[in-house]
Parts: structure tokens; sequence; C-alpha cells
């Protein structure tokens, strides 16, 4: 049976970021490793990453698509705290040092579950990845909780007004099935609305396309920033409220 240690994705981003990610304990659930030349004894940037979810897996196709739905969860959960984080992506696959044959991203939108390990090893990685920071915790609960993927997949997507609106229009969606209060505020999210469905404001990214304007509109429009810092600081507010063992996102 394969282990998952022989399953290597070879990693493109910020070599800083993996650099620090690779010197602490972190989470297997996503493990950075690398960046250093053990031949002439000084860094490189070969960061590499391996995950429990490939464990006992054969089929390459299969952890392609492990691969990078855990990078998409990895790049969201960074977009959440920096609008222009450098996102991470594969850029070869590894099996027992052998190069795989590239695997092209398939459109799938499913939760991967638990890993096939016990739930005190998740219990563990948790933690683990908890005392890293707040990504891998996020990432661990996108796995298995619809909202928190929700949040990270619409946030590695191309960010733009449609996108924007549809994560507030999920967001609010969840707050009602969980009961939270969260603390919008209503002339923001005016605002924000306002922009993001009038094409006059916002110009061919518009949710609505093309609106005749047939008389001034008094509403403050907003900026793309702070559209990014308005739907960001209701997904901190609802992961906060909605999962306490986070902490403060």
């Amino acid at each position: 049976m394969s282990n998952f240690s022989d399953w290597e994705f070879m990693l493109n981003g910020s070599p800083q970021e993996f650099r620090q990610r690779a010197s602490e304990v972190g989470s297997y659930y996503f493990n950075i490793y690398g960046g250093v030349d053990h031949w002439l004894d000084c860094p490189n940037d070969d960061f590499r990453m391996t995950t429990l979810y490939c464990e006992g897996e054969t089929d390459p196709n299969v952890v392609w698509q492990i691969g990078y739905e855990l990078i998409s969860l990895f790049n969201g959960a960074s977009i959440l705290f920096n609008k222009n984080y450098r996102k991470a992506s594969i850029f070869k696959l590894l099996h027992q040092e052998t190069s795989v044959n590239y695997a092209p991203q398939k459109s799938i939108a499913a939760l991967l579950g638990k890993p096939s390990v016990s739930q005190e090893r998740i219990n563990e990685e948790f933690q683990n990845g908890r005392n890293s920071g707040i990504k891998f915790p996020l990432m661990h609960l996108a796995t298995e909780n619809q909202d928190v993927y929700f949040i990270l997949k619409y946030l590695d997507m191309e960010p733009s007004w449609t996108n924007y609106y549809k994560l507030m229009e999920a967001i609010e969606t969840f707050t009602k099935e969980k009961e939270i209060a969260l603390d919008t505020v209503k002339n923001t999210r005016k605002s924000f609305t306002n922009t993001a469905n009038n094409f006059s404001l916002s110009g061919f990214d518009s949710r609505h396309g093309f609106k005749e304007v047939t008389k001034q509109n008094n509403t403050d429009a907003m900026s793309f920033d702070e559209a990014y810092d308005f739907v960001t600081s209701m997904a901190k507010d609802f992961l906060k409220k909605a999962y306490p063992i986070l902490g403060r996102p």
C-alpha cells in the first residue's frame, strides 16, 4: 500500500512563507518542507508538500486532484487575511521521487472529508496546525464543513464584484442557518450592494450588466479594496462566532 509520504507535490509560491512553514510543526493535512540543499549545505527554493489525504492512494489522477483542492483551500485561507497574497501552485507531482504525468484540475465541488487516520490523529493535527497560525485550522474545518469550505473557495476565485457578492450572500445564508448575528454595518452593506449591482459604478464587472441611469444614485460608491475589506470582515466575524475553536480569525 502506498504511504502518503510517497507522493510529493512540488510547489511554486512565496519562498519566504514556505521557509517559515517548513520550520514549524504545522499540519500533516498540508505539510510543507524543503528549502535546503543538503549537498551544498545552503538554502534553496525547492519546497514540497505531502498530505495525509494521499495515504493508500495509488491513482495519480486522484492524487493530483487532492493536491489542487488543498492548494485552493490554502490560498483561500491566505487571501482572507491578505488581498494581494501570492498564490501557491503545484508544478510537479512525484511518486517515490519519480515524476508523474501531469493531470489538469477538474471542476469538483465536494468536501475532502476526513483523511484515513484515527480521530485522535485528526485532533492532534488540528492542534499542531493551530499552533502554527490560523490558516491550517481553517483548512481542517473546510474539509468537513460546507460553510468554511465555501468561504475559502470563493476567496480563491478570481476577485470580482460578482464573486464578492456571492460570498456575501453565502455568509448571510450560513448565519441564518446557524442563527448567528453578524456585526455588519447596514450602510456599509448598502454601499457594497449598490456598487456591485450598478453598471454605472462598477462597469463591466456589474452583476446585472447595463442599466440606464435614470436618476442620480445617492448611495456612496465603494472601492474594490473596500469591497474586499467588507466581505472578509463578514467572513471573519462569521468564522469567529460559528467556530469558537479557531480563536479569533
